[in-house]
């Protein structure tokens, strides 16, 4: 009975502390405690280690960048694309040139959108917009969008199909029930 209720005291206060505070926590710590506790506790049971994991070798990165990646597609309906080219100015319809930083801007406040961000991605040379769209009508819960590209209207466009996307999900689910 002793060590159950070891067994419980030290689930209930050890995990959630390290489950508090492990970011504060030196990486190489865990390692030290499998290393040191765990292995020697798996050999004297007898347990096989689990195999390591495979993982694809990391590609090399290219010099330069000949074409940007294509866009992922995203699956609408007509009546949502007409609605889109309805939305935009009849100068980026029209033309066969993407959509500059502005056009797209508006494209994103016209559907509810604030706090436009572009900046650019740690590590790469990507960029990153992200937006706030609110989900309630008083605007005290909101839904953050974010999308990455190789240059900012790329960036805005992938952002203005993610939040169209989204805008034309919920709009086919109808009002939630209060209590639901």
């Amino acid at each position: 009975m002793r060590v159950r209720s070891l067994l419980l005291g030290v689930c209930m206060v050890v995990v959630p502390l390290l489950a508090m505070f492990s970011h504060h926590l030196p990486p190489r710590l865990f390692v030290t405690a499998r290393e040191s506790v765990w292995e020697p506790v798996a050999a004297w049971a007898g347990w096989k280690p689990a195999p390591a994991p495979r993982s694809s070798p990391v590609p090399a990165q290219p010099e330069a960048r000949l074409a940007p990646p294509p866009a992922p597609a995203v699956a609408t309906r007509p009546s949502a694309s007409r609605a889109m080219v309805a939305g935009l100015p009849a100068a980026a319809v029209g033309s066969s040139a993407p959509p500059d930083r502005r056009t797209l801007e508006d494209r994103l406040a016209q559907l509810g959108a604030t706090t436009i961000e572009c900046q650019p991605l740690q590590g790469g040379s990507d960029i990153l917009a992200s937006c706030r769209v609110a989900v309630d009508p008083a605007g005290e819960l909101q839904r953050v969008f974010q999308a990455a590209g190789v240059d900012v209207p790329a960036a805005l466009g992938r952002l203005v199909a993610e939040v169209e996307a989204w805008r034309y999900r919920t709009a086919s689910r109808g009002p939630a029930v209060p209590g639901s």
